[in-house]
């Protein structure tokens, strides 16, 4: 059987949930340790204008690098649109499938596992730290550690798909037909990227030949519209 990953992005909305998940350690704490310090350089008012956020929400930030906080398995702590779509009281028996097969794009963490354990925070791959593009900041750690995947699944956005290099990266097209147009909502995508691997978890889905069976909320595989890289599913 081919090795297959699934990735998806994180959110910035953050709550613990209970999920009953032991917590496993961090695959890049020296990379995320250097993160940490790099930001804690920064007041709140300098967060503010990094991050493009508010001034309360930077001094939330600016509290994420410098308080202790607890550690929580990340598929517990995100709550995002996609998150809020996953039926984390159903996973008990599909551990192994979540540990082998998910991971969750991290532009302070690299990737993670399921129960991988973090602590909130705030940063994406797109803000321009002085010194430091990220993108080429994970390039190695993140190549090396999905390089002997055969394919990989993209239920993330492009900000953090482009975190990868390799040959075979299959991105999920999510298109509506309106008015003899195909659209693209934003809050319906990352409705059905969330419903897509909700079922991929339950199903225990291994090959592209199951994923193209799948109907998410109406969305059908449909080959026709296919471009480089994509899987395109249509309702």
């Amino acid at each position: 059987m081919k090795t297959m990953k699934i990735i998806i992005a994180p959110s910035k909305t953050m709550k613990y949930k209970d999920s009953g998940f032991e917590l496993t350690e961090q695959f890049f704490p020296e990379q995320t340790q250097y993160l940490q310090t790099l930001l804690k350089q920064y007041n709140d008012e300098t967060l503010c204008e990094l991050m493009k956020i508010s001034y309360k929400q930077a001094t939330q930030v600016y509290h994420y690098f410098h308080q202790t906080y607890p550690s929580y398995p990340a598929l517990s702590l995100y709550q995002g649109t996609v998150f809020k779509q996953l039926e984390l009281d159903q996973y008990k028996n599909h551990l192994d499938y979540l540990n082998s097969h998910l991971r969750i794009m991290s532009a302070y963490y690299g990737t993670l596992k399921y129960n991988t354990g973090i602590t909130p925070y705030r940063l994406d791959m797109t803000m321009k730290l002085p010194h430091v593009n990220l993108y080429e900041y994970w390039y190695t750690p993140l190549y090396q550690h999905f390089e002997n995947e055969d394919f990989i699944i993209s239920l993330a956005s492009k900000e953090f798909t482009m975190m990868l290099h390799h040959p075979h990266i299959y991105f999920i097209d999510f298109m509506e037909r309106k008015d003899n147009q195909f659209k693209r909502n934003a809050m319906i995508i990352k409705k059905a990227r969330g419903q897509m691997l909700n079922q991929m978890i339950l199903q225990e889905v291994h090959t592209l030949e199951d994923i193209q069976k799948l109907n998410i909320d109406g969305f059908t595989y449909n080959p026709i519209y296919n471009q480089e890289g994509t899987l395109a599913f249509v309702r």
